[in-house]
């Protein structure tokens, strides 16, 4: 998500009329608001997330957080940092994160030194990547004018409310860390001395990390109370001025995913695949609505089932993905970077500030024609995406974390998704793997189940496919070669492959 050097656009010149080439942006073109809505996001996806053997990650990762979001607190214009009242909240918070962060550091006794959280790490560095937006075009904002105050105030309360939801998810991973060594102390028959504060599992050290979780988590609930909602009602939303984002955006992520499916098997870049391929059926599914109330569409009583049951299989195969990902993995940076920005594109278009907008709403914004064809065109690619990750199902060498895997076996078997054990009551995992959180093989009934849940994804998005198929025929201009989602001026020019998303013109002289 980084903002690099990489080529852009503009910088290339020789390939931009070469049909056999769709030059792709690396840069992050998301606003700040988008960026901040972002964070929102991934701080909430992390909290449903946690377990206790993710907190160690988290708990290292937070200082550097905190860090990030007080520079970018710093950088917005029209207060003087530390002096105006309302920053205290902020100053006292990154205080507590930095004596935190002097307690972590050579610390050998839990959690010590190790990996930080990757997720807790993408937060960070989006804020660091807002900061240097601000810092570059800030100067430009009348922060003196109401509306571009209470956009401010939005984002103030966008950070904060992200801080808050993470200090929220840390406290609850150290809760359920807690909770796991007495679990596994009282089935090996060892003695558990449980403390008589927060929770009957804060076993030392967790119980002094509980406490000053909570007390940065207070902080931030402080400045969030009584405005939250009144504060993001001023935010400002960026308009639909590139009707292509979308388009663009789903073209990049269908690149990045099978680049990323094509190299080594990650778990963890798996789960953000499926997850997004959820995010794009229930965006598809708005988009479809709103096509329709605007006459767009034909309405069909079968388009929008069939994608809404994609979602629910790629949903259900993100939860299983989620089981195999070690709370250390690190995530493909273009991956990331691509799944946020179709996060934004799909935004900008059917959001209104901080809820859902009215198909009516949706239908009157520019390009809902571009982006219908462009999230019908992802549906119908889903299928083929499906077979991909299905194949990564039947991988030989699949391993897990031991714990995630044990209770997902007991659950499946209980469930009747899974065959039992013709042995009877077996016991999935290993109490030592358990404990020294080690890596382990699927067990037979998680192996079992997951790849039940590739083959129904695989049902689901081909029933969807030939849907949508059918659907983005039947609205497609009849004019032979032309791509609907094409620029005019590029279709007059000759610049033009059916099927493939086009590179826009240059500014300079043509060739």
């Amino acid at each position: 998500m980084a903002t690099d050097l990489r080529l852009a656009y503009a910088d290339i010149d020789s390939e931009l009329f070469d049909v056999d080439q769709i030059p792709m942006t690396s840069r992050d073109v998301r606003s700040v608001g988008e960026m901040l809505f972002d964070v929102d996001y991934l701080a909430r996806q992390l909290l449903m997330d946690v377990d206790g053997d993710a907190a160690g990650t988290l708990l290292r990762s937070w200082p550097t957080m905190v860090a990030a979001a007080e520079d970018l607190w710093a950088s917005l214009p029209g207060r003087r940092p530390g002096v105006d009242e309302r920053d205290r909240p902020m100053t006292t918070l990154a205080a507590q994160a930095a004596t935190i962060e002097t307690s972590l550091y050579g610390r050998v006794a839990w959690p010590g030194q190790g990996p930080t959280s990757p997720r807790v790490d993408q937060m960070t560095q989006t804020f660091l990547n807002a900061a240097a937006l601000v810092r570059r075009y800030g100067a430009e904002i009348p922060h003196e004018q109401p509306d571009a105050h209470r956009d401010l105030e939005a984002a103030r309360t966008r950070i904060m409310h992200g801080l808050y939801l993470t200090a929220h998810a840390v406290t609850v991973a150290l809760h359920d860390h807690g909770r796991d060594r007495a679990d596994d102390a009282r089935s090996s028959g060892r003695r558990v001395h449980l403390a008589q504060h927060h929770s009957p599992y804060a076993i030392a050290p967790t119980g002094a990390w509980i406490d000053r979780l909570t007390a940065c988590e207070n902080t931030a609930r402080s400045y969030l109370s009584d405005r939250f909602a009144q504060a993001l009602a001023g935010e400002a939303m960026r308009p639909v001025d590139d009707p292509g984002r979308l388009a663009q955006a789903l073209a990049n992520w269908d690149i990045q995913t099978h680049r990323a499916l094509a190299r080594d098997l990650d778990p963890s870049n798996i789960l953000l695949i499926t997850r997004t391929q959820g995010l794009i059926a229930g965006a598809s599914m708005v988009l479809v609505d709103a096509a329709a109330a605007a006459g767009v569409l034909e309405r069909s009583d079968r388009l929008v089932p069939a994608i809404a049951e994609a979602g629910r299989s790629w949903s259900n195969l993100a939860s299983r993905w989620g089981d195999l990902a070690p709370p250390g993995a690190r995530l493909q940076e273009p991956l990331a970077r691509a799944a946020a920005e179709v996060r934004a594109a799909y935004r900008q278009i059917t959001h209104d500030k901080t809820t859902l907008a009215s198909p009516e709403v949706i239908a009157g914004r520019p390009g809902l024609p571009q982006a219908v064809r462009a999230t019908l065109r992802a549906i119908e690619a889903g299928s083929e995406l499906a077979v991909v990750v299905a194949e990564k199902a039947d991988a030989p060498d699949l391993i897990g974390p031991a714990r995630a895997l044990s209770r997902r076996a007991h659950n499946d078997v209980e469930a009747g998704l899974a065959t039992p054990s013709a042995e009877g009551d077996v016991v999935w995992g290993s109490p030592a793997d358990i404990l020294n959180k080690r890596l382990v093989p699927l067990p037979p009934p998680v192996a079992e189940t997951l790849r039940a849940a590739s083959d129904a994804t695989i049902d689901a998005t081909s029933s969807a496919s030939a849907v949508a198929t059918l659907h983005r025929g039947e609205h497609t201009p009849s004019a032979p070669g032309l791509d609907p989602g094409l620029d005019p001026g590029l279709q007059s020019a000759g610049v033009r492959e059916v099927g493939r998303l086009q590179a826009p013109r240059a500014t300079g002289p043509r060739r």
